[in-house]
């Protein structure tokens, strides 16, 4: 699969993601959150996203289909905006985010008030962070998910390699190439280990 994306630089990337990739993320979040056969997601994020790919894939692991916000589903994915109008302005969306065994948080960071009240509400929210040359959300609640590895340089960038890694950027392998040290992805963020 390949997905564009511009992530935290605003350089626009086209991301290669092997389908090797793509179910070991899957797997580790299905193990994370004690997924199993038959429980389904919601797709309420564009295929156009890892995020909205990643559904799909998930969905194919535990041999289901999407569903839409109007089903009962156990899982689904969504960005802080999302979480923000459910708590809002959108009692449907609200409603379906309650039902879910597990809301996974993702694509920007979550303000911590943001949290509480949807914790308040009645949300399981796991929160993610990841990028698309991870194959997506690849750390859960501050935990690099199986077969996943997380180091922080002196300088406070984030390093990460794992099984859900890409294989370059395809319209622009060079830059891959400086994208790496050895075989650490190098991200453009900066973080801290909890």
């Amino acid at each position: 699969v390949i997905v564009p994306t511009s992530g935290s630089s605003g350089t626009p990337k086209e991301v290669a993601l092997t389908s090797a990739a793509l179910i070991s993320s899957a797997r580790a979040s299905h193990q994370f959150l004690g997924a199993t056969v038959g429980e389904r997601w919601s797709l309420l994020l564009p295929l156009s996203h890892i995020a909205g790919v990643n559904v799909l894939v998930r969905s194919l692991e535990l041999g289901t289909t999407p569903q839409t916000i109007e089903s009962d589903v156990e899982y689904t994915a969504i960005v802080p905006t999302q979480l923000h109008r459910a708590l809002t302005k959108d009692a449907t969306l609200l409603e379906h985010l309650k039902k879910c065994k597990a809301v996974l948080v993702g694509g920007a960071a979550t303000e911590p008030t943001l949290l509480e009240a949807a914790l308040a509400a009645g949300i399981n929210v796991v929160t993610t962070y990841g990028m698309s040359e991870m194959s997506g959300g690849c750390i859960y609640n501050h935990q690099p998910l199986d077969g996943v590895e997380v180091r922080i340089r002196e300088d406070g960038i984030i390093l990460l390699r794992g099984n859900s890694m890409a294989t370059t950027y395809v319209n622009n392998p060079t830059l891959w190439a400086t994208s790496l040290d050895g075989d650490w992805f190098v991200t453009p963020d900066i973080g801290e280990m909890r």
